[in-house]
């Protein structure tokens, strides 16, 4: 039964995997999780649920013409507007003071709005770290092996998140 178990937990794993935005100097994606998160620990750094829940807003993957994946954009609301002072400074985060942050996953930044309307809202839990530092965590079903590939070949950092 034990093995059983597993095996389903394994599959509901990759049914619902996501990425994690570490909001550091220095954009840093943590992979290896699903949702829902509570905890995680990325290089040796925990961060937890900071209490808003595990949906806070819609998220957009926003796209170049050609259907690349460039970024999210992450709509805030009242709960969730400090963020735009938090990342204001970030090189890769452009922020719409009061509506909406955007991270970015390389230098290219020209998407294509018809492409990048997405209105998801699936799984979007922000995290805080004891230092205060922020990650917000993003339901990834929507994204594609190409996407996946896009995200590895960036050069940003990634790190490997554990529960």
């Amino acid at each position: 039964m034990k093995e059983q178990s597993s095996s389903v937990q394994s599959d509901r794993s990759r049914e619902r995997p996501c990425i994690v935005a570490l909001l550091k100097p220095r954009l840093t994606l943590a992979k290896g999780l699903s949702w829902p998160q509570r905890a995680f620990v990325v290089d040796g750094k925990e961060y937890r649920d900071a209490g808003f829940g595990e949906w806070t807003g819609f998220y957009d993957w926003l796209r170049a013409s050609n259907g690349a994946l460039l970024g999210v954009r992450y709509w805030l609301d009242a709960s969730t507007k400090f963020l735009a002072g938090y990342a204001r400074n970030l090189p890769y985060v452009s922020v719409d003071p009061s509506r909406c942050i955007e991270v970015y996953f390389s230098d290219q930044r020209a998407f294509e709005p018809k492409l990048s309307a997405d209105q998801a809202f699936l799984y979007d839990a922000l995290f805080r770290a004891a230092d205060g530092e922020y990650a917000i965590a993003f339901g990834a079903e929507e994204l594609s092996g190409a996407d996946f590939e896009i995200l590895e070949q960036s050069g940003m950092q990634s790190a490997e998140a554990r529960v």
